[in-house]
C-alpha cells in the first residue's frame, strides 16, 4: 500500500505509468475507478468481474477501460504492474497471490484493499460535499443577482425568467418552462423555455390544452407547497408544446398564484436537487413580495392617497424636468395651471368631510380626463390641483382654452347619487412660457396670479397669462374668460 501511495504521489515525475488491473466491479470497484481516473500516471488496463452488468462496468466503458468476466485471459497478458482486488473473495486472493509472486506484480488485497476502498469512499464523499457546497454557493450567487435586480424595479416576468434560468441549470433538468398566469381566464404567458423547439404557443389551431394542463396541475397547490414532484407528469398535448414535466414550482404574489416553473428531471430528484428547489422557491416568493412592497412604496411616494393623481412631491420633480426639457426645444412652451375648488369649505361644513373627499376624487378624475396622456395632474394641497402642459411646438392660446374649458365643463357635470343637489365648480389659472423665458419659480407664481384673477372675476371661470403680458376676453356664452397671446 505504501509503494502504491508513493508511486501515485510521484507520477508527475515518473515517465512510466503504473499499469493496474482491478478485480471486482461492484461498489468497491466503482469507488476505485472514481479515485484512480484523475491520476495521469495511472493506466487502468482492465476491470474484471464475474457479473456482466456489474455497476463499475458502465463507468469503465465511458473511460475506455477494458471490461472482462474472464479472469484467466486477462491475467495471461499482464506481466508487470499492480493488481487491486476489492472482491473480498479468499479463493480469488489465493489465485492472484500465486500468479503475482514470481512476477513483478504488486498485489493489493484483503486489508490493504479495504483501506484503499475506505480512502476512495472518503475522497468521493469529500468531493460530493464540496460539489454540493459549490452548487449551493452558485445558487446563492444567483439569488444575490436576482436581489440586485430589484434596484431597477424589474417586472415580475423578468424576475421569474431570470430565476428560471438559474434554477434549471442547478437541478440539471433536461427541459423546463416558465409561465405567468394572465388576468384573462385560461390565459398563460410562456416567458421562458429550455429544451423546447417553440418558446410559446402561437398556433391559431391551438385549443389551449397546454394552458389548461398547467392550470390543472397548479389547482391543488397551496402557499405551503414550495415545489411539488408529480406522480403523473404534466402532459402538454399542444400542437407546439407536446412534452411532459414532472416537477412544478409555484410562484405566489400575495395569495394569488402568479406563475409557475415546470421542469423535467428525467429521474427522481435527489436530496440536493430538492434542497435547491426549496431554497429557490423561498427566495423567489420573497423577491415577489419585496418587489410588490417597493412598487407600493413608490406609489405612496408619488401619488396622492385620496385622489390617485400625483402628489406635490412628484409634481415638483416633474416641473424641474419639464423646464429643462423645454429649454432644449426651439419653439416649445411649458404651461402650468392652478385649479381651485369653488366654495369647498361650504361643502365640507354642510355635508361633512366624507362627501368633500368624494367631490375631490371626482374633480381629480375630471381634470385627469381633460388633459393629454403626457400632461401632469397633481393634488397640490387641500382643495387645490395643479396641471403641467408641455409642448414641443408653441401651445397656442386656443389650445390651452380648450383644455381649460373641458375642465370647467366636466367638473360642472359632477353629481353625487346620494346628494344630487350639490353643484361643484372650479376656478382655473394658467400661465404659459416659451423656451426662451421659461423659469420654474416665475411659471408657478404667474399661474397663481392667473388663478387669483380668475377667483376675483367670479366662480367657474378661467384666466390665461402668457409671457408676462395678457389681454382678457370674456365670453358670455361659456362663462369663460381667457387671455390671448401677445408679444413680449
Amino acid at each position: 500500500m505504501q509503494e502504491l501511495a508513493a508511486m501515485l504521489a510521484s507520477v508527475s515525475n515518473n515517465s512510466k505509468k503504473a499499469d493496474i488491473i482491478v478485480f471486482g466491479a461492484g461498489i468497491g470497484g466503482l469507488a476505485t475507478l472514481e479515485v484512480l481516473k484523475d491520476y495521469t500516471g495511472v493506466h487502468i488496463v482492465a476491470i474484471v468481474d464475474i457479473t456482466e452488468d456489474a455497476p463499475a462496468f458502465e463507468l469503465a466503458r465511458e473511460m475506455g477501460i477494458q471490461v472482462s468476466t474472464d479472469a484467466d485471459a486477462t491475467l495471461a497478458s499482464f506481466k508487470e504492474g499492480i493488481i487491486i482486488d476489492v472482491t473480498g473473495d479468499p479463493g480469488l486472493y489465493e489465485k492472484l497471490d500465486t500468479f503475482s509472486t514470481p512476477l513483478e506484480i504488486e498485489l493489493i488485497s484483503a486489508k490493504s484493499a479495504k483501506l484503499l476502498f475506505d480512502l476512495a469512499n472518503h475522497q468521493l464523499r469529500d468531493e460530493l460535499v464540496i460539489q454540493n457546497q459549490n452548487t449551493r454557493m452558485d445558487m446563492l450567487d444567483s439569488m444575490l443577482g436576482i436581489t440586485l435586480l430589484l434596484e431597477d424595479k424589474p417586472s415580475l416576468a423578468e424576475v421569474t425568467s431570470k430565476s428560471f434560468e438559474d434554477i434549471h441549470g442547478h437541478i440539471k433538468a433536461t427541459k423546463g418552462l416558465a409561465v405567468m398566469f394572465g388576468t384573462e381566464a385560461g390565459a398563460v404567458d410562456i416567458i421562458a423555455s429550455v429544451g423546447e423547439n417553440k418558446p410559446a404557443c402561437t398556433s391559431q389551431a391551438c385549443d389551449f390544452s397546454a394552458c389548461n394542463a398547467i392550470r390543472a396541475a397548479c389547482a391543488s397547490l397551496t402557499k405551503q407547497d414550495r415545489f411539488k414532484e408529480l406522480d403523473s407528469p404534466i402532459r402538454l398535448g399542444c400542437c407546439e408544446l407536446d412534452t411532459c414535466f414532472n416537477a412544478i414550482l409555484p410562484v405566489w404574489q400575495d395569495s394569488m398564484l402568479a406563475g409557475a416553473l415546470l421542469f423535467d428531471t428525467q429521474e427522481k430528484m435527489n436530496k440536493e436537487q430538492r434542497t435547491t428547489l426549496e431554497m429557490a422557491s423561498v427566495h423567489l416568493n420573497m423577491t415577489y413580495k419585496t418587489l410588490d412592497h417597493l412598487h407600493k412604496l413608490e406609489e405612496m411616494a408619488i401619488f396622492d392617497s385620496l385622489t390617485g393623481v400625483f402628489n406635490r412631491r412628484k409634481f415638483d420633480m416633474q416641473l424641474q424636468h419639464e423646464v429643462s426639457r423645454t429649454k432644449r426645444t426651439h419653439d416649445g412652451t411649458l404651461s402650468c395651471g392652478f385649479i381651485d375648488v369653488d366654495d369647498f369649505k361650504h361643502i365640507n361644513d354642510t355635508y361633512g368631510h366624507e362627501i368633500g373627499d368624494q367631490i375631490l376624487k371626482l374633480i381629480a378624475q375630471a381634470i385627469q380626463s381633460s388633459i393629454r396622456d403626457y400632461d401632469i395632474c397633481a393634488r397640490y394641497g387641500g382643495d387645490e390641483f395643479v396641471i403641467l402642459i408641455p409642448a414641443d411646438d408653441a401651445m397656442e392660446n386656443e389650445g390651452l382654452e380648450v383644455i381649460g374649458k373641458r375642465i370647467l365643463q366636466r367638473v360642472a357635470q359632477i353629481r353625487l347619487a346620494n346628494h344630487p343637489e350639490i353643484r361643484t365648480g372650479v376656478s382655473v389659472g394658467i400661465c404659459t412660457q416659451s423656451s426662451e423665458t421659461v423659469d420654474s419659480e416665475k411659471l408657478m407664481k404667474e399661474a397663481d396670479d392667473a388663478l387669483y384673477l380668475s377667483k376675483k372675476a367670479g366662480k367657474g371661470c378661467m384666466r390665461i397669462l402668457a409671457n408676462e403680458q395678457y389681454r382678457l376676453h370674456a365670453s358670455r356664452e361659456t362663462g369663460i374668460a381667457t387671455a390671448a397671446y401677445s408679444s413680449a
